[in-house]
């Protein structure tokens, strides 16, 4: 029986994924361990790769989805096939430091109650451009990972259940009556929710940096905002489940009555084009940083999440489309003002600003000053 299982949900990877498998053979101290990489209906050779790939210092082991069915179902099925006494979860855009492996079953030694899951750090990798969105939600964004706010050593609660570096012990992983819920589709907050309910079992997550592993995922604007999204729809989804958690997200309750009390609405046409607007300012800027980006991107972000939100509960309703019209109107156009007046006044170079104020004067809106 091998001493870990590391369980890597796979979909339209091939590219990548040989780096991927040949960087789990270059592991050092480690032995005796396992992937089980479970292609989720992938349309590439994805499964091809994985199926012709020949470890040297692991066991492989494949299986595939025939239905496309989200990154829960996938690591589900990778659970019901392990039988070691770790686990360890990462993505197929995950390459592990050369002693990742190693490390986590250390961890395990030290930290000996069945309850502690331990979790690495995620990098951006030194061969791979790093943008300034990039560098953003990395860093003091921390739209995807906290990274920059955690602590070596240091516990933290169920919303650091990040499945691309964590291990955990499977007796107390299979203890929870179901595992990660596979109406989550998209990947977010679906580790969170089981995090959640082994946290009522006393789990406990212990964050080492030592741990180190580096995500080969580029992303724009144009992609982390559909991230953004998903995200936002994922955490409505979460909340339905566990409406507890409504104060972890308050912000939801607050944002959605500032919207709902608000009259004016930009028309549906108008903010896919301010939407649009925004990314291709924000795009003019990913490898130009200025002293306005980091507020800019938080914004930006921000919006695209509320935006998830809105869809997240209440769908594709007049009600959906009305309280977008509003979204945009009280902080999607103020933001883009505030930018387009800040870079004139700091000599920044953005783009033609005129089609802002026509499409502002054309939908007769007035505006909420900015702060």
């Amino acid at each position: 029986m091998p001493s870990l299982s590391i369980i890597m949900p796979c979909h339209n990877r091939a590219h990548d994924l040989i780096k991927c498998l040949e960087a789990y053979d270059q592991q050092v101290g480690a032995s005796d361990f396992e992937i089980i990489a479970v292609d989720d209906a992938s349309s590439d050779s994805t499964y091809r790769v994985l199926t012709s790939y020949r470890p040297s210092g692991y066991t492989l082991r494949v299986e595939r989805l025939e239905t496309n069915q989200g990154p829960a179902a996938a690591r589900n099925r990778g659970i019901e096939l392990g039988a070691s006494p770790l686990v360890l979860f990462v993505g197929d855009d995950i390459l592990p430091a050369n002693t990742l492996v190693w490390g986590h079953t250390v961890a395990h030694k030290i930290y000996r109650s069945k309850d502690i899951a331990v979790l690495g750090r995620i990098a951006w990798p030194e061969d791979m451009p790093v943008n300034t969105l990039m560098t953003h939600v990395g860093g003091i964004g921390a739209q995807q990972f906290s990274y920059y706010f955690l602590v070596d050593g240091q516990e933290y609660d169920f919303r650091h259940f990040y499945t691309s570096n964590i291990s955990i012990k499977t007796e107390f992983l299979k203890s929870a009556s179901t595992w990660f819920a596979t109406d989550f589709r998209f990947a977010a907050y679906e580790d969170a929710e089981l995090a959640y309910r082994l946290s009522q079992r006393g789990l406990v997550i212990r964050y080492a940096s030592a741990l180190l592993a580096y995500h080969y995922h580029y992303y724009n604007i144009w992609t982390f905002r559909e991230r953004q999204r998903k995200a936002g729809m994922m955490a409505c989804l979460l909340i339905g489940k566990h409406p507890r958690l409504m104060v972890q997200f308050r912000s939801h309750l607050t944002r959605m009555a500032a919207l709902i009390t608000h009259t004016q609405a930009v028309p549906a046409q108008v903010v896919l084009e301010l939407e649009d607007m925004l990314c291709h300012l924000l795009s003019l800027y990913e490898w130009n940083p200025n002293e306005l980006l980091d507020r800019a991107y938080l914004g930006a972000l921000e919006y695209f999440y509320y935006d998830g939100v809105i869809s997240g509960w209440f769908g594709k309703s007049a009600l959906a489309q009305r309280l977008r019209g509003v979204h945009a109107k009280k902080y999607l156009i103020p933001a883009l003002s505030w930018f387009f007046d800040e870079a004139k006044h700091r000599n920044i170079p953005t783009i033609d600003a005129s089609r802002l104020e026509w499409l502002i004067n054309m939908s007769g809106l007035s505006l909420t000053p900015t702060t």
